[in-house]
């Protein structure tokens, strides 16, 4: 029996039902998110570290609430949180946060996935920070 060509494959059509799923998800956001997103980036930007790690917990918790803990955005705003964490001085608390992010990124994409990859890095890197440089690795 002869398949019918135009009929979507079965991968294609769940992969057109989960856009689906997240377009919802997206549509569900709390209007202010970005506006939040936008701020937490105005005060980075203008080096009011703590204020814009305030404001990037509060766009994370409105982003989980929405889109839940494995929507790419979701993984996206705890990177960002993570290194402007590291940046504001807590590298101990950002290499932590990037071992959780890298755990969570292999979970949900492989340990392929390019942001996979960077999560490890980075965790990497603000750990070597936290203990006082590069010390021991060459």
């Amino acid at each position: 029996m002869l398949s019918n060509p135009f009929a979507p494959a079965e991968p294609f059509g769940q992969a057109e039902k989960e856009l689906d799923k997240r377009d919802r998800a997206l549509r569900e956001e709390h209007p202010d998110t970005a506006a939040l997103r936008h701020r937490a980036h105005y005060l980075s930007e203008i080096g009011d570290l703590a204020g814009a790690l305030e404001i990037s917990e509060q766009l994370l918790a409105e982003r989980v609430r929405a889109l839940g803990e494995d929507h790419p955005q979701v993984l996206t705003t705890r990177h960002n949180l993570a290194n402007l964490r590291g940046r504001a001085g807590d590298a101990a608390g950002a290499a932590e946060a990037f071992e959780r992010l890298a755990l969570d990124m292999e979970r949900v994409h492989g340990p392929d996935y390019i942001y996979t990859v960077v999560s490890q890095r980075a965790a990497v890197r603000w750990r070597e920070e936290a203990e006082g440089g590069s010390q021991g690795t060459e």
